[in-house]
C-alpha cells in the first residue's frame, strides 16, 4: 500500500473500497491527480482502497458514478473506534505482515511516569 503523511489540516472520513474491474479514466484521473488522496495500489487481484479529505467526497462519488462503477464507503474513523476489536485486529494483521514487527511508537522511554497520572474516562 502506499503510505504518505497525512496533512493534519484535512479531515479524512472518506475511505472508499471499489472493486478494480470498476475504476474507469473519471476515477483514476481524480485519484492520481489530487495529491491529498491517499490510495492502494491496483492489482489484478485485489480491490482499491481509496481515503479522501472531506471537501473531495462528493467529486470523488460523482467521477466513480460517471464511469458506471461501484464504490462501498467505510463509516467515519471516529465511528469505527467505538469497535476496539476491529482496531485491534487491524494492528494485528499488520504486525504479521511486518514479519511479527510493531508500527508502534513507544514515547514512553523518556518520560517519567507518575503514580498520580489519571486516565481521564
Amino acid at each position: 500500500m502506499k503510505i504518505l503523511p497525512i496533512n493534519s489540516t484535512n479531515s479524512f472520513n472518506g475511505l472508499y473500497k471499489i472493486d478494480r474491474n470498476y475504476i474507469g479514466d473519471h476515477t483514476e484521473s481524480f485519484i492520481l491527480g489530487n495529491e491529498d488522496v491517499i490510495h492502494s495500489k491496483k492489482h489484478q487481484s485485489d480491490d482499491i482502497f481509496v481515503l479522501t479529505p472531506d471537501d473531495k467526497d462528493e467529486e470523488f462519488e460523482q467521477c466513480v458514478k460517471q464511469d458506471n462503477g461501484k464504490y462501498w464507503k467505510s463509516k467515519p474513523l471516529s465511528e469505527l473506534m467505538r469497535f476496539p476489536g476491529l482496531l485491534e485486529e487491524i494492528f494485528r494483521i499488520n504486525y504479521v505482515s511486518n514479519n511479527f514487527n510493531t508500527n508502534w511508537v513507544d514515547y514512553t522511554k523518556n518520560t517519567k511516569s507518575s503514580a498520580n497520572d489519571e486516565i481521564p474516562f
